[in-house]
């Protein structure tokens, strides 16, 4: 079952670091870092390395 989690940190873009926070499904928190760091790449142009994660928290779905 996939969950949601937030991850955040800082991705280097031009000459500094800019924060960054973004929340993707993923089964777990590995597999939500990757899919972090795909989406960054494919969306700025980024390398691995480029990219720091801070943290990985679960988000907490609230019951109707």
């Amino acid at each position: 079952m996939s969950k949601n989690y937030i991850i955040k940190g800082k991705m280097k873009l031009k000459f500094e670091w800019k924060k960054f926070t973004k929340t993707v499904t993923a089964e777990d928190d590995k597999s939500a870092k990757d899919k972090a760091m795909s989406i960054l790449g494919g969306n700025h142009g980024l390398k691995r390395f480029e990219v720091n994660i801070e943290s990985v928290t679960e988000e907490l779905v609230k019951a109707p």
